[in-house]
């Protein structure tokens, strides 16, 4: 008698363990879920139900993305290590952006002329002078 009611019990142990932690779904909107009962709540059954081939299927489908995964990052970080960086980088002047040729004042006009009668212009000081606009004949 003894050994059949150590079978009964250990059946029912493993039967309740299978059947995982009850759940339940509380709430006002039902969208809150404890693994305490709640005034309102109701139990919900939070078994897989899949297969073992359908788990095993899905195990194998993850340990295949996560080694093309890794096979995509060592990929990156390779061509990342052989990249050189790139010139947009380097905040140093252009070589040909200074060869470019001075302007030249006009003929007849010399700039140290113009500082002799008396323009007190600094050298760092721009001035902007705006031509008079010209009549336009009415259209």
């Amino acid at each position: 008698m003894k050994p059949a009611l150590i079978a009964v019990l250990c059946a029912l142990c493993c039967s309740s363990a299978m059947a995982g932690p009850t759940v339940y779904r509380c709430g006002p909107d039902r969208n809150v879920y404890s693994q305490l009962p709640c005034t309102d709540g109701e139990a919900v059954d939070a078994r897989d139900g899949r297969t073992a081939q359908q788990r095993a299927e899905a195990d194998a489908a993850a340990r295949k993305q996560a080694d093309i995964g890794s096979k995509m990052e060592q990929d990156r970080l390779a061509r990342e290590a052989s990249a050189r960086p790139s010139s947009a980088m380097n905040l140093a002047p252009v070589a040909h952006a200074a060869s470019a040729p001075k302007a030249r004042p006009a003929k007849g006009k010399s700039t140290k002329a113009r500082s002799a009668k008396g323009n007190k212009a600094a050298d760092d000081e721009v001035r902007i002078i705006v031509p008079a606009a010209k009549d336009k004949p009415a259209k």
